[in-house]
């Protein structure tokens, strides 16, 4: 007895010779690597993966643990832990007299700081329990205490603490026990899970629930008898029924979660706070899923939202049918992009001065490779105002604007907005770079739109809520303005759309149809929010259905509808003017020009060449002389026979005619025709085309109230108009909707 009384102080004597000899290094305590934890632009938790040692663990700070698991831990596990220096030495006495009487192990004298250590230190260096990593633990415990305050010391050991299989650490104990986060857990449940430390595997509720229960309710009773509880709360935790089964993780956005973390190995050392908007995330797979009814089983769709003002991916669908055998992210992954980059074509016609809305380009047969290129119906229109060419999406006309812009020039000026992935010479790209013959993402075309919207500013695409933004100007916002104004979606909207989204609601949109009907894209805008959407099938095969203002529009323009219902439009830029052109030729008007109209133009940069379209010939007069190339059938023309008479029928125009529609007729359609003519005619109402009729058929199409210029043209370049002033006697406005 008397040599074990010795012992103490020989034990004394041990530490004070070691406590010079161990240190502790206070960030390898704090420094914890759990499972790669992304949270949204909002706060929400919504993609956890295993930690690099198989684990789920997501470390989190004291404060978002709520009231209860702090409280619960110390008075379970440690009630002296903000009294001692590390060591409690009244437990080590008490331990080591339970020890000496009972000639065995019958109770520790760890301490939260020394479990910490452990945790920490030890278990990560793969040392033995025994006396000697016990003494070692208890003189790092006492340093650490040194380092760094006493709720530092909690947090870590709480974000360290096993509880059972592979859960390591609170947060994830709670997400996996009771399908919330730490903060949100209940007296009785936090009694659970610190009852768990004692024995993790022995007292798991989803595989021994009986003990579990029965250390719970222990430690419930604790906390009554140490007046944390008071009665009534302690039987109120004593009724709360236990887990039966453990919650998944949670695992959306899973192709963002690629994004984010695929380039970034490091992001598991922290939580990973993304521009995820889940929210909008949610709204986006909705319609997606929704979407894919109208398609074959094996036809996909992959889309994004980008936030304009920032560049950020607000939201991220890769594959719309995800699943574990088909995971591929078909957004990042090189597709034709058909007719989607004709805009960055215009665009740099407007930069240079050459092209506005209003100019006349030549949609007619030319060389292209040893072919013609033709429009997706297969047919020329001839004469049309570069408004027409891009909205929809005529092939000649780009492939002429291409030319003149040059294609080295326009090849650079892709890749500066993001399109990554046209890494050959302009050479081999050739006229087919304008109308698909290259390789696009998703995620580029997303960020070379996001600078159209952003009215010229190019920005990288941004995943986390930290990247600092580095942006360029790459053209004019008067250029983009133009660009959104031509490519000006108003909607074949609903009325019920129209009512719930405003008269003011408008979007620009832009679609594309790769080669073969392989591909569906449509690119759409707002000033708030930009979108790209592609259907297609993973393998690059083709589908009847894979036409971009079928498939890929109609998803787009619900998308922008549901995440930007409030989105007015772009102010006009300051030095956008507008300036009067002629109607035809789309030029400063000369004296000659039997009409004018208003258009864009860039003050100092647009050009100012005059119309030489009308010129007089003596004997005939004023003449519409078009170049053959504006022709749409060029090589029938010389046996093209004697023409006669091209002029507009009906309305009738003449000096105070009036043109009076009936006062309910609401929608206004005036009956248009015209004889003479050469094939098809074309219609244009105040210089904007409306649409095309047979030879001497009548076509139908709304004209407001006032005075106004319709204009036609045949297929040998001839044009005629008439001037109208249409009036509705006792107009009574249209009934509005009103929704229940």
């Amino acid at each position: 007895m008397k040599k074990l009384l010795l012992l103490p102080g020989f034990l004394v004597i041990i530490f004070c010779v070691l406590w010079f000899n161990i240190d502790i290094n206070s960030e390898r305590v704090t420094t914890i690597y759990g499972s790669p934890a992304l949270y949204d632009i909002n706060g929400k938790l919504f993609h956890v993966r295993l930690s690099p040692n198989s684990e789920w663990q997501i470390p989190i700070p004291l404060e978002e643990m709520g009231k209860w698991l702090p409280i619960v831990a110390v008075n379970a596990e440690d009630g002296r832990f903000y009294r001692h220096c590390g060591i409690d030495f009244l437990a080590m006495a008490r331990a080591f007299y339970q020890d000496i009487i009972h000639v065995k192990i019958v109770s520790g004298a760890s301490t939260i700081t020394s479990q910490t250590v452990r945790l920490a230190v030890s278990e990560r260096e793969n040392r033995k329990r025994n006396f000697a990593t016990k003494i070692r633990e208890f003189i790092m415990a006492v340093k650490l205490e040194n380092q760094i305050p006493k709720s530092k010391i909690l947090e870590c050991y709480l974000n360290l603490a096993p509880f059972g299989g592979n859960i390591r650490g609170v947060q994830a104990a709670s997400l996996i026990y009771f399908g919330k986060s730490a903060s949100q857990i209940s007296r009785g449940e936090a009694c659970l899970l610190i009852g768990m430390l004692k024995a993790p595997t022995l007292y798991r509720p989803d595989t021994k629930p009986i003990a579990a229960l029965k250390r719970r309710n222990d430690v419930i009773n604790l906390m009554e008898r140490k007046n944390v509880f008071t009665s009534e709360e302690a039987k109120r935790a004593y009724l709360e029924i236990l887990p039966k089964h453990k919650f998944d993780m949670p695992s959306r956005a899973y192709h963002y979660a690629e994004l984010v973390l695929n380039p970034n190995p490091n992001a598991n050392e922290e939580a990973v706070n993304t521009t995820l908007n889940l929210e909008i995330q949610t709204k986006l797979e909705g319609i997606l899923r929704q979407s894919l009814n109208d398609f074959p089983d094996d036809v996909t769709i992959a889309a994004g939202i980008v936030d304009n003002k920032n560049a950020a991916l607000t939201a991220w669908v890769g594959n719309a049918r995800f699943s574990y055998t088909n995971w591929v992210d078909c957004g990042r992954s090189p597709r034709s992009p058909g007719s989607t980059l004709k805009p960055f074509a215009y665009l740099m016609a407007i930069e240079d001065g050459d092209l506005t809305a209003s100019t006349l380009l030549a949609d007619s047969s030319m060389a292209f490779s040893g072919r013609a290129p033709r429009n997706f119906d297969l047919k020329y229109h001839g004469a049309v105002t570069a408004r027409v060419a891009l909205s929809e999406s005529l092939n000649a006309p780009a492939v002429r604007v291409l030319r003149s812009v040059g294609t080295d020039r326009v090849l650079s000026f892709m890749r500066s907005v993001g399109l990554r992935h046209l890494t050959q010479s302009a050479g081999f790209y050739g006229d087919s770079l304008i109308l698909g013959g290259c390789d696009v993402t998703v995620l580029e075309e997303l960020e070379a739109f996001t600078g159209i919207a952003s009215l010229g500013i190019h920005r990288p695409i941004k995943f986390l809520q930290d990247t600092t933004s580095f942006y360029t100007r790459f053209a004019s916002a008067e250029g983009c303005y133009i660009i959104s104004d031509i490519l000006r979606y108003n909607g074949e909207l609903s009325l019920f759309a129209r009512g719930t989204l405003g008269k003011q609601w408008r979007m620009a949109l832009k679609t594309g149809t790769s080669y073969g009907l392989r591909d569906a894209w449509a690119a759409a805008w707002t000033p708030d929010y930009t979108v790209v959407v592609w259907a297609g099938r993973p393998d690059g095969t083709s589908w009847e259905g894979l036409i971009g203002a079928r498939a890929a529009a109609p998803v787009a323009v619900k998308i922008l509808r549901v995440v930007s219902p409030k989105s007015s439009w772009y102010d006009r830029p300051d030095n956008l003017i507008l300036r009067n052109v002629c109607t035809l030729s789309g030029k400063p008007p000369t004296a000659l020009c039997p009409a004018t109209k208003l258009d864009f133009a860039i003050e100092n940069v647009t050009k100012t060449i005059p119309c030489d379209i009308h010129k007089f010939v003596s004997g005939k007069g004023v003449i519409n002389h078009l170049p053959p190339e504006f022709l749409p059938n060029m090589p029938s023309l010389p046996n093209l026979p004697k023409l006669s008479d091209f002029k507009i029928v009906s309305p009738i125009s003449g000096a105070g005619v009036k043109y009076f529609t009936a006062p309910f007729d609401f929608q206004r359609k005036i009956p248009m025709k015209a004889e003479g003519a050469v094939n098809n005619v074309s219609w244009f109402l105040d210089g904007v085309y409306i649409g095309s009729s047979k030879p001497d058929k009548t076509f139908f199409h709304p004209v407001p109230d006032g005075l106004h210029v319709i204009s036609a043209s045949d297929e040998a370049g001839r044009s005629t108009f008439i001037r109208i002033n249409v009036i509705t006697p006792a107009k009574i406005p249209a009934p509005t909707l009103k929704l229940n």
